[in-house]
């Protein structure tokens, strides 16, 4: 691309000097022939000041000026003899063309002429012929033509070099324009245009740098919601594949009450996954309010069994007065299982939920008698993919999505030994 532009901006250049250049040589040639004319002119009137008073008739010796440069200088009587000076013995055609009353100007052979009638009481009785050779006035055109293919020359040259420079200023941006798309095609969501100067590239590198983040944010809300998905159905499946496998290890047992236990956890699964979903999409679910009686009712129907098979006890204390909070159910519902899952995965000894109103809203306090979060990852430990988490990131960080894109807050009010996460709910305006 660099070579078309280069080779375009010449072929311009060349075009547009050819289109002025012959013109102006034909000018400039007229012109120095028309300056060296003035100059025989002025040589002949020279001459004809010269002449004595007595005229051609008179006898009277005369000497005539001498011309400038290369020029010569005669006299011609009327009959076109020549009486004086340096020039042919009859007069030629510009002479000829003077004894007739005119003044004349042009090649004669290898002389550029000037020829001017002389008059007496309006009678011309002579001519005064000046010449010079031709190649002073081919010479002086020459080096006018010469200036002038130098000049084209040089814009030539100019314009070769603005057009390198001109093809690095844009080829370079597109270029880095294809790099960042096939970066981006491979999977490189980091690349970016940079600036180039140049407004239309710009706008450009602008347009494949929003479609690049926008790329960036979708497959990182995808990766997440196959890393959440796996982390949040871990614990419904197995505790679905524990009802059904006792169900048919035991066939004593009320395939009613476990059918619908087992529908029961379906639920949950269709719930958490569409929860994901919304998150994975930054769509958070509108409206619905939550009983915290009842939230924390299906808290310790859903891990109670799993938390009494571990030897450790769950501890629910809800409020007489705790109000309705303004969240979807199935959201707090969600955030609270992570809570508690984290406790049971990650803590020890008992785990406690406590449910205390806070103004028109609520908070709910989720801990363990576990060692707590170490103090270097206190600020991480809802950081997603955090290194150093040991299995606490996606569930934590799927938590604080969850709370920030419902006007919740969640925070580990108690990092140390025994740790507490504490959620804070709003009320629901104008229920007391």
């Amino acid at each position: 691309m660099r070579r078309r532009i280069l080779l375009a901006m010449v072929v311009v250049t060349l075009v547009a000097i050819a289109l002025f250049a012959v013109p102006l040589a034909a000018v400039t040639a007229s012109r120095n022939r028309s300056s060296e004319v003035s100059e025989l002119q002025q040589a002949a009137t020279e001459v004809l000041l010269a002449l004595p008073d007595t005229g051609l008739e008179g006898g009277d010796p005369f000497q005539l000026p001498p011309p400038p440069g290369d020029a010569i200088s005669a006299v011609y009587d009327a009959g076109g003899t020549l009486v004086s000076g340096v020039g042919p013995g009859d007069g030629d055609q510009p002479v000829l063309g003077a004894l007739g009353g005119d003044v004349v100007d042009g090649r004669s052979g290898d002389e550029l002429v000037v020829a001017v009638p002389i008059v007496d009481e309006n009678q011309v009785v002579g001519a005064v012929r000046v010449a010079e050779p031709w190649s002073v006035v081919a010479r002086a055109t020459q080096r006018s033509w010469t200036l002038m293919t130098l000049g084209g020359l040089a814009a030539v040259v100019l314009a070769a070099g603005l057009a390198a420079a001109l093809s690095r200023r844009l080829v370079a941006p597109l270029e880095d324009v294809v790099a960042v798309a096939v970066r981006l095609g491979d999977g490189d969501f980091t690349a970016r245009v940079d600036s180039s100067g140049v407004a239309e590239l710009d706008r450009a590198g602008v347009a494949l740098n929003s479609t690049a983040g926008r790329l960036a944010g979708l497959l990182g809300r995808e990766r997440s919601f196959a890393a959440d998905v796996s982390h949040q159905l871990s614990t419904p499946l197995t505790s679905l594949r524990l009802e059904l496998e006792s169900a048919v290890i035991d066939p004593a047992q009320d395939r009613e009450l476990v059918l619908e236990r087992a529908l029961g956890e379906v639920d949950r699964l269709q719930t958490t996954i569409a929860t994901l979903l919304a998150v994975a999409r930054d769509s958070p679910i509108e409206g619905g309010a939550s009983d915290l009686h009842q939230l924390c009712e299906e808290l310790r129907a859903a891990f109670d069994k799993r938390i009494v098979e571990l030897g450790r006890r769950l501890e629910i204390d809800v409020a007489r007065d705790a109000p309705l909070v303004r969240c979807p159910p199935q959201i707090l519902r969600e955030i609270l299982s992570v809570l508690v899952d984290n406790a049971v995965e990650h803590g020890a000894g008992t785990i406690d939920v406590t449910v205390r109103r806070r103004g028109t809203g609520a908070t709910i306090a989720v801990g363990d008698e576990g060692a707590g979060v170490p103090a270097e990852r206190v600020d991480r430990i809802f950081t997603r993919r955090d290194s150093s988490a040991a299995g606490h990131g996606i569930g934590l960080s799927l938590a604080r999505s969850l709370a920030d894109a419902h006007d919740l807050r969640i925070e580990l009010t108690r990092p140390g030994q025994a740790p507490v996460f504490t959620v804070a709910c709003p009320g629901v305006l104008g229920h007391e």
